[in-house]
């Protein structure tokens, strides 16, 4: 049985939402990087990533976020990911220091709450 991550957009409240759920790794983090320019190209008031189906990820997705998020700041983009509070995608996404960065939310709908305010 394949775990290999599943990529989507959707579009909440005016806002990309890049939803994922499953495993990325080397064989998909292209794909997710797709995912990402899509929803940037877009440009609807800001993008969330949804972390909270995701059961796995290595460096290469830490990565990938981590140059997204430059690119996003460049083009005063607002960037936003979702991880549920004691999740191993926190977990890792802190340990990483991404949360320094890029701002963290646990719900979808805390996110978009963040973007209304700013």
């Amino acid at each position: 049985m394949s775990h290999q991550a599943r990529f989507g957009m959707a579009q909440r409240a005016g806002v990309n939402v890049v939803e994922v759920a499953g495993e990325i790794d080397l064989v998909n983090v292209a794909e997710f990087r797709t995912y990402l320019e899509r929803a940037a190209a877009a440009d609807r008031g800001g993008i969330i990533v949804d972390f909270a189906q995701v059961t796995y990820f290595d460096s290469r997705t830490v990565a990938a976020l981590a140059d997204f998020a430059k690119r996003m700041l460049t083009n005063r983009q607002r960037l936003s990911l979702v991880a549920p509070e004691g999740s191993r995608a926190e977990r890792i996404l802190s340990i990483a220091g991404l949360g320094l960065v890029i701002e963290m939310h646990a719900t979808v709908d805390e996110a978009l709450e963040a973007a209304r305010e700013a």
